[in-house]
């Protein structure tokens, strides 16, 4: 299924369903929801309930459905219609559902609706990634890169997929939006410290992170990992992509053994700790500076969809952040209103009205 259309800026937009990024304390909502998350859970005097995640375009908020134990009607992936009021529990939103329902068909409403998108000019950066290719001089390592990006599957999967689950480029493009970025870090970085090599470096950048494109997956309705993803881990997948590849290749031409070890290494250590997933760490020069840049870009993308996120709540700092362990400075905006104006239009255009009154009937007689 493709989730980009072509030639065509990506926008978050085109999703039908961006009600949480906006929703606040109070509001009266009526909309559709993918369920990320379904936890059977017991209340004190032994009663049984389903604690949801529900999310779609623009966030996820959770909810307990307190007279249903039904898993299987409410499993992830499942698409519900949900009416509901939200609330704060531990200064958390929560949405205190009133009434829901699966979707069928009639609803016409489809997973890739809940697929979180950016404004992304697909066709500029698939340009940029081709050039890059080109710019290698190394023959040995452009026809690696071309033996990967000629497949036009892998090209697919490569423009189309998430940089990341949650935490950074959590939408459809940000591989290669990631990607494009990181090469333009070590490209910098390589002309200022001439012992790197820079066709080893940019190849290292534009495959570090291939693996990602069989470790995730939108099928659900939102991005997951997939059983291989789960089980081997982006990192191990990219390196055996990328052996095979060479290995492939040797059959025509001679690959040179160090140069591989040191294309592996990089792939291999991208995440500079051992505790981050990289089974070894930065060792050679262009490993150093490929894992500050992913470092870099990863980060700044994360505190940027954090700043845009908080600012909308008027106040001078974030929500703490547990995976940075601190709260994020918000700077004024005044400056750049664009994205306060995005915000507001995507919450009327989005948001459907409020509900003043209980809809007449049980939790499950909902239109």
């Amino acid at each position: 299924m493709s989730y980009i259309e072509k030639g065509t800026p990506m926008s978050n937009k085109i999703n039908s369903y961006c009600v949480l990024g906006t929703a606040s304390p109070g509001d009266n909502i009526t909309s559709y929801f993918v369920i990320r998350k379904s936890e059977m859970k017991s209340r004190k005097h032994g009663t049984s309930y389903l604690h949801l995640e529900l999310g779609d375009a623009s966030g996820r908020i959770t909810a307990n459905l307190w007279d249903s134990n039904d898993y299987d009607l409410f499993k992830p992936g499942t698409i519900v219609k949900v009416q509901g009021t939200v609330q704060t529990y531990n200064s958390v939103n929560q949405l205190a559902i009133r009434k829901i329902r699966k979707c069928t068909e009639e609803d016409s409403v489809k997973p890739s609706m809940f697929i979180p998108t950016k404004q992304i000019d697909i066709d500029s950066l698939t340009a940029q990634l081709k050039k890059k290719i080109s710019s290698v001089k190394n023959s040995h390592l452009q026809a690696l890169l071309n033996s990967v990006f000629d497949n036009e599957d892998i090209l697919n999967r490569f423009i189309e997929m998430a940089g990341g689950k949650l935490w950074h480029h959590a939408y459809v493009g940000g591989l290669i939006e990631h990607t494009m970025s990181v090469v333009s870090i070590c490209e910098t970085m390589a002309e200022k410290y001439t012992l790197a090599d820079r066709d080893l470096l940019i190849t290292g950048a534009l495959l570090h992170d291939i693996g990602k494109i069989f470790e995730y997956g939108f099928d659900k309705g939102f991005i997951d990992f997939t059983d291989y993803g789960r089980l081997v881990g982006h990192i191990s997948i990219g390196a055996h992509f990328i052996a095979n590849k060479i290995e492939q290749m040797e059959n025509n031409s001679s690959f040179p053994e160090k140069l591989k070890h040191q294309v592996m290494h990089l792939i291999l250590s991208h995440q500079g700790k051992l505790e981050h997933g990289s089974p070894v760490l930065p060792s050679t020069i262009e490993a150093i500076i490929l894992y500050y840049a992913d470092e870099m870009d990863s980060k700044a993308n994360a505190i940027t969809h954090i700043i845009e996120r908080d600012s909308m709540y008027n106040r001078n700092w974030s929500q703490y952040i547990t995976i940075l362990d601190r709260f994020i400075y918000l700077p004024e905006l005044s400056a750049n209103t664009e994205i306060k104006i995005d915000q507001e239009e995507n919450k009327i255009n989005n948001k459907i009205s409020e509900q003043k009154d209980n809809i007449p009937g049980t939790l499950f007689d909902f239109e």
